[in-house]
């Protein structure tokens, strides 16, 4: 637990949830009412203090300031034409000319960034496919390629990318995000809002080790899940959860001993990941949640929290809220996040918050405790940087703390 006092608030790590099993790892009653920041992962459950409403200091009402009315001009004069018209001189005809064949008129390009609405997608086997996305479900994509739309299982994707990350994307980003499926802004899904919830609430996933539980999501076809490094920290070995819904019903499917891949202290997020070799033998499906693009989320926006939060000894599995984007620019540890109205608590550390396209815009990290309505998640341009450099960050049993980063000199 760390705390750093601000002038109106304080800010508490929180801890990870904690088993029922075990006891400890409680977070002090004795913290101010005024306002307090946690990270939440969910914690062994503590008795909530009453809030004491403590009133904020506001300024007053800025003083109206009085427009000048506008002060009317005064019309300026005509001024007189000062030389009369003179009749134009006979002009001398010239020799006619041969007529000049119309030139060819232009074929019509496409307006300027209107490639940016078509995909490229890489097929397992080898296939590949550039079009326009015009509707993706569950079990299909169904692409316009020009003369005919075809309907692609979603099982045979291997990945998607923008043509402009594709073609212009440093090479060092684009082999570190291949296997993350692309966001569907403006790819014109027809999914209803359920069909979209129900599609990212396959892919989060419950984390749990001797430490507490928090939440995830998957990232790729290759096993990867991201959740928050206070979920996972100083553990090397996770059970990761899955949520299969298989004829209509929800079946959990737990796969021990997940490894630590990579972690940062500083944006407080991990990377964990399945041994897809039991993954294929237990016939589970991995559900990817695709990750948004940079400045794809504005203040005012829809969005929702998906996550485990626990209460008391039962884990509210696949829980979805909603809200909308209070700020994008608040600074914790010299670190931005994105605050939120959309209600979290402990256990939803590590999931996704999701915009109304299901796109994972943000990674839910933090709220304010004793006050509704005040969450924090770490933003998806940071959430990318972590991962196209996420070798970087890597974890090794001979530098657990740092990966292959070194040591700022003395």
């Amino acid at each position: 637990m760390f705390a750093s006092s601000l002038r109106t608030a304080v800010l508490i790590a929180a801890l990870p949830v904690a088993v029922v099993a075990q006891s400890g790892n409680r977070v002090s009653s004795s913290a101010s009412t005024t306002g307090e920041l946690v990270q939440t992962a969910t914690s062994t459950p503590t008795p909530t203090p009453t809030p004491t409403v403590t009133p904020t200091a506001t300024a007053g009402p800025t003083p109206a300031t009085e427009t000048p009315a506008p002060t009317a001009t005064p019309p300026g004069r005509r001024m007189p034409l000062e030389s009369p018209v003179r009749p134009t001189p006979e002009a001398t005809p010239e020799p006619s000319r041969p007529a000049t064949p119309a030139a060819e008129t232009p074929v019509p390009s496409l307006p300027e960034g209107a490639e940016e609405a078509r995909y490229y997608w890489s097929l397992k086997g080898g296939g590949e496919v550039i079009g326009r996305l015009i509707k993706d479900t569950p079990e299909q994509i169904f692409i316009d390629v020009g003369p005919d739309i075809l309907a692609i299982p979603r099982g045979a994707v291997e990945r998607r990318l923008t043509l402009a990350d594709l073609l212009s994307g440093p090479a060092q980003e684009r082999s570190a995000l291949a296997g993350v499926t692309e966001g569907r802004e403006g790819s014109g899904s027809l999914l209803s809002q359920q069909e979209m919830v129900e599609d990212v609430k396959k892919g989060v996933v419950l984390i749990a080790n001797p430490r507490g539980r928090g939440s995830g999501f998957v990232l790729d076809d290759e096993g990867r899940i991201v959740t928050n490094y206070h979920v996972v920290r100083g553990e090397k070995y996770h059970t990761v959860t899955i949520f299969q819904l298989r004829n209509g019903q929800w079946e959990r499917e737990r796969f021990e001993n997940v490894e630590l891949e990579a972690y940062s202290t500083l944006y407080d997020i991990a990377l964990l990941r399945l041994d897809m070799d039991e993954v294929g033998e237990r016939g589970v499906t991995l559900n990817v949640v695709p990750v948004a693009q940079p400045g794809a989320l504005r203040v005012g926006d829809a969005v929702y929290a998906v996550g485990n939060p626990g209460m008391g000894a039962m884990m509210l599995e696949s829980t979805v809220t909603e809200g909308i984007v209070s700020s994008l620019d608040r600074n914790f540890n010299d670190v931005i996040y994105i605050q939120t109205t959309a209600p979290v608590n402990p256990g939803n550390s590590g999931g996704p918050l999701i915009d109304s396209d299901g796109s994972v815009v943000g990674l839910v990290t933090l709220k304010a405790i004793f006050q509704e309505g005040i969450a924090f998640a770490l933003p998806v341009e940071l959430l990318r940087h972590f991962l196209a450099n996420s070798n970087s960050y890597a974890y090794s049993q001979q530098a657990q703390n740092d990966g292959f980063r070194y040591h700022r000199p003395e």
